[in-house]
């Protein structure tokens, strides 16, 4: 009985390749988007000039780290929901999600170090 429970379980929770990207994509991409516009109309805004330039330089950088951080969170949530982990990858490289894998850009990410 548990093992039924259990597969019944994962085929209901199975996520496909493009859910988990476009789920990616909110998650991901739409609050990289948001840190950097309001991070640089803010300090144009509400700093003048000079601190509207220096938000035009910092605003992606926070952008990216946020990026950083959260991209390897999300593969990792795409596999635990039982995404295709050849399929979704190329999806999520495709729709500007990720990087591909082994390029400098996909090297930036913050990785968790002891996977449970």
């Amino acid at each position: 009985m548990d093992m039924e429970t259990s597969s019944e379980h994962s085929s209901e929770s199975t996520l496909t390749p493009k859910s988990a990207v476009r789920i990616g994509q909110l998650v991901v991409n739409l609050p990289v988007v948001i840190i950097t516009g309001l991070v640089g109309v803010c300090a144009l805004r509400f700093s003048g000039p000079i601190w509207g330039l220096a938000g035009v330089f910092l605003s992606p950088l926070l952008g990216w780290i946020w990026w950083s951080f959260s991209a390897p969170r999300w593969r990792e949530w795409a596999k635990e929901k039982g995404a295709d982990e050849e399929l979704t990858p190329a999806l999520a490289v495709r729709a500007g999600l990720v990087w591909p894998k082994g390029s400098f850009f996909e090297k930036t990410e913050f990785r968790r170090r002891n996977k449970n």
